[in-house]
């Protein structure tokens, strides 16, 4: 009995490598969209399809556009103001609108909404300035936008939200960055360009209508359907 057993997780081991092959899907999305979104979608996509595999790349949404439009990517998640007007199939997957948040009790304590202006007033927290969504609020910005003095950089949105909480200095973050359980002041940007949506982009490839990239689909609407901001968003 024991050497059937063996023989038989063997052979369950060995079958996954007999399987055609077939390519990995590609999905493409912007900084926000990989804190939580893409990774909860992810999860639920590879235990769901245990025979697909799915390949992820950080591209901000201009590169993500070109290259579902050029078949490079079955799937993108992109910013509205951005992607719009592109001629690629989408639709709406959630709001990914800016806020910012620093230590609770602190100078944000007992204000609501501020300007971007008065937030660049305090020693901020930032993300590199190669990220996707430093290089997207810069853009936005202008040339006349106001001098910030950063007390610190990170490469992660976990990391600069922790840094906030700790009272290093304010920062601005995407409102699904944030855990509703978190001791954290947050307050709304009154600019209008803090207030953005992500939306699921569809590639042109010959498969990007294939059962298995529609599934993918389903899962990344139900991770942003999870998610605090759209419920905040639409209670």
């Amino acid at each position: 009995r024991d050497v059937l057993d063996r023989t038989a997780r063997l052979e369950s081991a060995v079958a996954s490598y007999t399987r055609s092959p077939t390519a990995p899907l590609a999905l493409l999305g912007g900084g926000s969209a990989m804190h939580r979104l893409v990774p909860q979608a992810l999860i639920s996509f590879l235990r769901a399809h245990p025979d697909i595999d799915v390949t992820v790349s950080e591209s901000r949404t201009p590169q993500t556009v070109r290259m579902l439009a050029d078949g490079e990517a079955d799937l993108g998640v992109v910013l509205d103001d951005e992607a719009r007007d592109c001629g690629l199939r989408m639709e709406p997957l959630g709001d990914d609108s800016l806020v910012v948040i620093g230590q609770a009790g602190g100078i944000l304590a007992g204000r609501t909404a501020l300007t971007y202006s008065e937030v660049a007033e305090h020693p901020l927290v930032g993300l590199d300035a190669d990220s996707s969504l430093r290089r997207w609020i810069e853009k936005h910005l202008g040339p006349h936008a106001p001098v910030v003095r950063h007390r610190t950089t990170v490469a992660s949105l976990s990391v600069l939200v922790s840094l906030a909480v700790a009272g290093a200095g304010l920062a601005v973050v995407p409102r699904r960055a944030i855990d509703p359980h978190q001791p954290l002041e947050v307050c709304e940007l009154q600019d209008a360009w803090a207030r953005r949506h992500h939306l699921l982009a569809w590639g042109v490839k010959d498969h990007a209508t294939s059962t298995a990239t529609a599934a993918l689909a389903e899962h990344l609407r139900r991770a942003a359907l999870s998610e605090p901001s759209f419920r905040n968003a639409y209670a």
